[in-house]
């Protein structure tokens, strides 16, 4: 037999495992903090073993689960991160359906092996995803002491270099308080400026601390991602390997 508050904690470790194994395949950079509420909230589904709930609070119930976690940047974004919630989700109970059915393991002890199974699974998950994605968890310092946690997108088609002190570019699309200066840059058709500033610096996931990084600003919506970053800092990796 197995109590209320049992079923909650081994509910609540599931599910933070399950959020943490997508924000890990997804490069998503989010604060754990978010993650942690989310499981929380994922907690009241625990109510469906003794009342039937039905399956268009489940639907509800993850929706928001993901929205709290990743939160809410276009219709694209958001059903790529509920389809691999849901996969992982399904993957992981089916595992412990499973064991229940075969007898292998009492319930209360599954979870010492959820750890050991969604690290195969986000792993083999990760390395196959990482042959054919380009994104990266971005960390920019601000000189005022804030930091910008970002989607980045490795854009093949930025290659902009500041001509002042040979910079590479990013480019975000968020209004900060900095002090910009004018950057030329080359579309196919025309020559346009882009305000840039240097920041403290800026860190990569998989790159490292980076110094020689501007950050330019536009006025338009991405899609999937909130910076696009510059592909100069690919070839020098390459070049150095």
């Amino acid at each position: 037999m197995i109590y209320i508050d049992e079923y909650i904690i081994i509910d609540l470790i599931i599910n933070y495992i399950i959020l943490k194994t997508v924000k890990y395949i997804l490069k998503i950079n989010v604060l754990d903090r978010r993650i942690f509420l989310a499981c929380f909230i994922s907690s009241i589904s625990v109510i469906s073993i003794f009342v039937n709930v039905g399956i268009l609070f489940k639907l509800l119930l993850g929706i928001l689960v993901i929205i709290v976690s990743f939160g809410y940047k276009d219709y694209k974004s958001f059903l790529i991160n509920y389809i691999y919630y849901n996969i992982v989700n399904f993957f992981l109970g089916g595992l412990l359906f499973y064991f229940k059915t075969s007898g292998l393991l009492k319930y209360k002890y599954y979870m010492f092996f959820v750890p050991i199974i969604m690290n195969i699974y986000k792993h083999v998950s990760y390395n196959l995803k990482n042959i054919i994605n380009l994104k990266y968890r971005v960390e920019v310092y601000l000189n005022n002491g804030e930091v910008l946690y970002l989607n980045g997108f490795m854009d093949t088609a930025n290659t902009l270099i500041e001509p002042y002190n040979n910079k590479k570019v990013i480019i975000i699309n968020k209004n900060i308080k900095e002090n910009y200066y004018l950057v030329p840059y080359k579309t196919i058709d025309s020559v346009s400026l882009i305000r840039c500033f240097n920041p403290k610096c800026v860190y990569i996931e998989g790159i490292g601390k980076r110094n020689d990084i501007s950050v330019g600003i536009v006025n338009r919506k991405f899609r999937g991602y909130d910076c696009l970053l510059n592909y100069k800092i690919m070839e020098e990796i390459w070049s150095i390997k």
